[in-house]
């Protein structure tokens, strides 16, 4: 009774004093706290200390054979992963991305040179002119089939990469390089943007021994999903005015570049404001990744992504449907997809099986690289986490102080993080099969 009474003197206090306070909307709010966010979970995973650390110019380095190279003060420098000791430097700016090839680099520097370096010693083995000025544009490098690849503005060139002859040069109608895709049925098929009344995503196929151009594919397709039976799979990325579709996925001929097919999935209401985030083909299935959208609404609301089954008409299927479950981010992979749900990092199965989430703080993930058997996870707060995708372990953590990173590289034995112009490495645990 006693206690009764306290409570009701408390309330009755709490009322006059809250009578005599000015209104609310009189002062302003001067705290927060964020009711979502939970502690953190580090003191459950590991903390792996760094085998060492090193600065770069924050350009992509790469792994070549048994070395790491990357570039920091206008060089380029090797060094072995497992100890980080520098095995040579080249006086060298690359003005492109370097492209491994068979004991050696391929870049283009400022000059407009496309460079060979021996990748074990760092000695030049060739250069050419391209003619690109890398200055005022973008340069491409790429190997495909024992031939080197080069594209800049109007121009898109091939190399013998053992003595950097120039076996072609084709003029081409983008001011933006050429992504090469590979060569297929004796067809070199490459993309680039094309920018006009609209700036479309245009596909090529090319003589690979001549540079000839066989065709050009109209329209506007995202990357290349998938090869088989003679046709390349590529989502339709033109805006899809007066669709009722998400997605289109479209069949193209090699040899032609005709359309041979179309499939059109999840029905909506305006497939130009609702279309899918992702189209993605794995094994037999499509995948198609976007908001959940209620009947008769244009207004999205959670998550969904939709399996179909590839080559069948998706009207006459019911796709297998996993709803709710958060913002994809990767997959199919190992059985599974992953996704952010809220704040935490999970693994979805296809079979059903149970959800799990990985054992690290709430923080938005800002890369995660799926390599072997483990996912490679950097977050928000600078934060780099192994996990053993098999058994959802989390295996450890390195603080990285950055809040955007580069692709994970596997060598050496060594885990080697790129976070805004650093390099940091640590040993990879032996769960972790590359």
């Amino acid at each position: 009774m006693k206690l009764v009474k306290s409570s009701a003197a408390l309330l009755l206090a709490t009322s006059l004093t809250l009578s005599l306070l000015p209104a609310a909307s009189a002062s302003p709010v001067t705290s927060y706290s964020n009711p979502w966010i939970s502690s953190a979970k580090n003191d459950e995973v590991k903390s792996l200390k760094p085998a060492w650390t090193l600065q770069t110019d924050n350009s992509p380095a790469v792994a070549s054979g048994n070395l790491v190279v990357y570039s920091v003060k206008g060089k380029l420098h090797a060094i072995n992963p497992a100890t980080g000791r520098e095995q040579w430097k080249a006086s060298y700016t690359a003005a492109s991305e370097l492209t491994v090839g068979e004991n050696a680099l391929y870049f283009v520097d400022p000059k407009g040179q496309l460079i060979g370096l021996n990748a074990k010693t760092g000695k030049t083995l060739w250069k050419a002119k391209t003619g690109i000025n890398p200055e005022n544009s973008q340069a491409s490098v790429a190997l495909a089939n024992g031939t080197l690849y080069v594209g800049g503005p109007e121009t898109f060139q091939a190399y013998q990469p053992g003595s950097g002859k120039l076996l072609w040069k084709q003029k081409t109608d983008s001011v933006f390089p050429a992504d090469v895709w590979g060569i297929y049925d004796g067809v070199l098929v490459s993309s680039a943007v094309v920018s006009g009344a609209l700036t479309v995503n245009t596909y090529y196929g090319h003589d690979p021994k001549t540079g000839k151009l066989l065709w050009s594919l109209g329209g506007s397709h995202g990357r290349l999903l998938d090869v088989r039976k003679g046709h390349l799979y590529l989502r339709d990325d033109f805006p899809m005015i007066d669709s009722q579709y998400a997605a289109r996925l479209d069949q193209v001929n090699i040899k032609t570049g005709k359309i041979t097919s179309s499939h059109e999935y999840v029905t909506v209401l305006d497939g130009l404001s609702q279309r899918a985030e992702e189209l993605l083909i794995s094994g037999d299935y499509v995948y198609i990744s976007m908001k959940k959208y209620p009947k008769d609404s244009l207004e999205g609301y959670s998550s969904a992504l939709y399996r179909y089954k590839l080559d069948e008409d998706p009207a006459k299927q019911k796709p297998v449907t996993y709803e709710d479950r958060g913002t994809f981010l990767a997959g199919p992979y190992m059985n599974r997809f992953f996704v952010q749900n809220g704040l935490e990092l999970q693994a979805v199965r296809f079979d059903g099986k149970m959800t799990r989430t990985y054992t690290m703080p709430e923080n938005p993930v800002s890369r995660m690289d799926l390599i072997g058997t483990g996912a490679y996870v950097g977050l928000s707060d600078g934060n780099f986490y192994l996990v053993d995708i098999a058994t959802g372990s989390t295996l450890g953590s390195v603080h990285v102080g950055g809040r955007v990173y580069g692709q994970t590289l596997l060598a050496g034995g060594m885990v080697i993080v790129q976070a805004e112009g650093k390099l940091v490495a640590v040993k990879r645990p032996a769960a972790l099969k590359p």
